[in-house]
């Protein structure tokens, strides 16, 4: 990757961050690579413009642009394999709906920037479950793009700042990112399951009201 970027720039940024969804590599690398190898070591004011307009705003578009792939399989896939497969574990897609209502109220597009925002949570968990969820593709885009600014701008200065100590760094995200996500889907599915009665009572409400 740093090989990459040295010969071909920006260029080479925009093509990692697009891939980084669909690459065994920690998503915190890409934009801490570009910071080590594309920025100067000088000025910190001219460093922080540089990663902003090349990593923060360059990168994070075509990160976006290719997370819609994993936003399509959660998308159109979600629905008919919960259907497939929800009644061997009782749960149903009304009651998955009425999970949702529960936490979003129309907040979803700032409870996605904020995930998108954290270093610490996998950038694929988060575009399959806006998908599944069926947040409106327009809102996931433009609010992801707001949540991937803050993101790559401060893992691009990471790696500008720490040069050669970036992958040790960038591999610590990773594990830190790995038990963040077992934390955050344990807490999920213990919640759902503990309140799935009421999801259940909402979700027949939703349908008949």
């Amino acid at each position: 990757m740093v090989e990459n970027i040295e010969v071909y720039g920006p260029l080479a940024v925009v093509m990692w961050m697009f891939l980084e969804e669909f690459i065994p590599v920690p998503s915190a690398v890409a934009p801490m690579a570009a910071g080590f190898v594309l920025i100067p070591a000088n000025e910190p004011l001219q460093a922080f413009i540089m990663v902003f307009l090349f990593i923060a705003v360059v990168g994070s578009a075509a990160s976006v642009l290719s997370s819609y792939l994993l936003y399509s399989i959660g998308f159109y896939g979600g629905k008919p394999v919960l259907e497939r497969i929800g009644k061997y574990f009782r749960v149903s897609w009304p009651q998955i709906k009425a999970f949702e209502t529960h936490f979003t109220s129309g907040r979803e597009h700032l409870y996605l920037a904020l995930f998108r925002a954290v270093p610490l949570i996998p950038l694929s968990v988060i575009s399959a479950s806006a998908g599944f969820f069926r947040i409106d593709w327009k809102t996931y885009g433009v609010w992801s793009f707001i949540g991937m600014i803050p993101r790559n701008l401060s893992l691009g200065m990471i790696g500008w700042y720490l040069r050669d100590d970036f992958v040790s760094a960038a591999l610590l995200i990773g594990k830190l990112s790995t038990a963040a996500f077992i934390v955050l889907a344990t807490a999920a599915f213990v919640y759902f399951f503990h309140n799935r009665k009421a999801f259940a009572e909402r979700s027949k409400q939703m349908l008949t009201g």
